[in-house]
């Protein structure tokens, strides 16, 4: 997904999710974004990924990653000092990951979307601005292609997991495929994925159990656990269906399950929520979030 040349400077042990979401809340209901914060060849920066449910390119992605590249610089700024001679801005590394039905066609570069008449040539080339982005196109990646990539047995399940699970409402269609990768997860990982599943997809927890009967103790395990914060909920037969109701339910399991009891505010928060906020909550959970504060983003 990134260049060898840049990943070849990236930290990747000293990356931490940070707080915020950038994207416009009109969006939210097709764009999930996350955002780290790293060091490359020792200076601050951070791995900006937006990942797109839409089934179509958006013709406009490269403005609109600048916006929120904007806003990411904009909240940095404000957050630090900055000393004399310094530069203020970081570098931030933009990655759109899409899995739609179509292959990506939008320009990559804010630079392509400029009405601008050939004939001025040079003459408007110092005004023309650049800014592009990095794009992992799932269309165009087999299974066989991702597994290649240089990432750990969990990074690269939860990608998958995060990318698939949105799209397909039927996981059990793919998860036999990654069965080789689930096998080497604990269970309190496998436990973070199989709820998010039941969470962004139509997935029934009753099926994750079949699936997993055949694939270990580990699995089964989790996906048992996972039935039994359900019926924790009052909801026997697995799920709630694609109600927010029933996903806000869940949610406040899954959060308690890390954290411990969780407070009145934030449980009425999640009940006031509607399914794409639910979803972007979870995603932030099942990358990793240490904090509720982390979870419960601002709005960037």
């Amino acid at each position: 997904m990134l260049p060898p040349e840049l990943t070849a400077h990236i930290d990747f042990n000293d990356m931490v999710l940070q707080e915020g979401t950038f994207v416009d809340e009109n969006l939210r209901h097709r764009q999930t974004d996350v955002l780290f914060k790293t060091t490359v060849q020792e200076d601050d920066a951070y791995v900006y990924v937006v990942i797109e449910h839409q089934s179509t390119p958006d013709p406009l992605m490269a403005f609109r990653m600048l916006q929120y590249q904007v806003r990411i610089w904009d909240r940095h700024v404000k957050q630090h000092t900055i000393r004399p001679g310094q530069r203020p801005l970081p570098l931030i590394i933009p990655v759109v990951i899409y899995q739609g039905r179509r292959r990506w066609t939008a320009p990559t570069d804010i630079a392509d979307l400029l009405d601008i008449n050939d004939s001025l040539g040079a003459a408007a080339d110092g005004l023309i601005p650049h800014a592009s982005y990095l794009l992992d196109d799932l269309t165009t990646v087999s299974d066989a292609a991702l597994r290649a990539r240089p990432l750990t047995t969990a990074a690269r399940i939860t990608f998958v997991f995060l990318t698939k699970a949105p799209e397909d409402p039927n996981a059990i269609r793919w998860l036999p495929e990654w069965t080789d990768h689930i096998n080497q997860l604990d269970s309190s990982r496998l436990e973070a994925l199989f709820q998010y599943l039941v969470v962004v997809s139509t997935t029934q927890v009753e099926d994750i159990i079949r699936y997993t009967a055949t694939v270990g103790p580990e699995a089964e395990e989790a996906a048992m656990n996972t039935a039994d914060v359900l019926r924790a909920e009052g909801r026997a037969e697995g799920r709630a269906g694609a109600l927010a109701e029933g996903r806000a339910g869940l949610l406040i399991e899954l959060l308690t399950a890390k954290f411990g009891d969780v407070d009145t505010d934030t449980r009425e928060r999640v009940a006031r929520a509607n399914t794409e906020q639910i979803s972007q909550w979870s995603a932030r959970l099942v990358l990793g979030a240490d904090t509720l504060e982390q979870i419960f983003a601002p709005e960037g």
